[in-house]
């Protein structure tokens, strides 16, 4: 444990009034921007997550719990702020990260996932909104936009990275940014999105081969659906799953022409998006996922 960690949980321990209880600590896969370790207090297990964007889970958690929405989520015991550090306790999801599984058998978990997503965009908004920010976006389309020309990623430092073949991805940016602009993408309602259905934020019940929970909603915002289903459709792709599960994602989204596109506007974006990300660490796993990401971009023709 961390010196923070240990002050951390010494006041967990008196605000949860388990001053004498003993107690364990052990730390599962870490995300980008928040830490999480587990703590087992007074017989109960929590997951205790920490960082400067750690309290933005909570207001799409309490959205999703207001609107009675069966999206398994994750039952937050405390928000608080500790040495100027915002904290979330949770209850601990006491099920195996979708990531344990192995590949052949994804496939099975994909109905519970679409059905899960489905359930989440019945909860709407008449506009485009960052769940956990005040007030509402200027529109669907400048959400997007600003992820590409710097606002909320910063691409320059981004291209300097080793890592990335620069001229490859500098024209992918100046080329989306173009093919964004001119995109037609409003729409008469927006839903609630999660923005990142991937292996390290499902958890799966093995038995029934459905999720049984749903973690960091940091990035929750009101926009359009394919976006969702869009890292779904990524995560497919990731793992090379068989053409079974993409005919089981396709029957089930049944996209129109228009729709069709925008899915590959998503997908796209996310291809993108997820070099800053793999980028960030030297790692065999982050190296092979930047291999298949600029192959993708050397394939498009734009």
């Amino acid at each position: 444990m961390t010196d923070f960690e240990t002050r951390l949980t010494a006041y967990i321990h008196k605000i949860l009034a388990h001053e004498g209880d003993d107690w364990s600590v052990s730390s599962p896969p870490q995300g980008m921007s928040s830490s999480v370790f587990f703590l087992t207090l007074g017989g109960m297990e929590y997951a205790v997550k920490y960082g400067v964007d750690a309290a933005k889970d909570v207001p799409a958690i309490a959205l999703i719990r207001d609107h009675g929405a069966r999206v398994p989520v994750p039952e937050v015991v405390e928000s608080f702020v500790f040495e100027e550090v915002p904290i979330v306790v949770m209850k601990r999801i006491v099920f195996p990260l979708l990531e344990s599984v192995p590949v052949a058998d994804l496939p099975a978990y994909l109905p519970s996932m679409l059905d899960l997503m489905e359930e989440l965009h019945t909860i709407t908004n008449p506009t485009p909104k960052i769940v956990s920010a005040p007030g509402e976006l200027a529109s669907w389309k400048e959400y997007l936009l600003a992820q590409f020309d710097g606002r909320t990623i910063d691409w320059e430092e981004i291209l300097g990275r080793k890592a990335l073949d620069r001229a490859l991805v500098a024209d992918a940016l100046d080329r989306f940014r173009a093919l964004l602009a001119a995109s037609d993408l409003e729409l008469s309602s927006y839903t609630l999105l999660h923005t990142d259905f991937n292996q390290r934020n499902l958890f799966v019940d093995l038995a029934t081969k459905t999720i049984s929970g749903i973690v960091d909603w940091e990035d929750a915002v009101f926009g359009d659906s394919i976006y969702d289903f869009a890292r779904i459709r990524m995560f497919l792709w990731h793992f090379d799953l068989p053409e079974m599960a993409i005919s089981v994602y396709y029957n089930r989204t049944r996209y129109n022409d228009t729709e069709k596109q925008r899915e590959w506007l998503y997908l796209t974006a996310r291809v993108i998006q997820y070099l800053a990300w793999y980028s960030e660490e030297d790692t065999t796993f982050n190296t092979s996922r930047i291999a298949l990401h600029q192959n993708y971009l050397r394939a498009i023709r734009w």
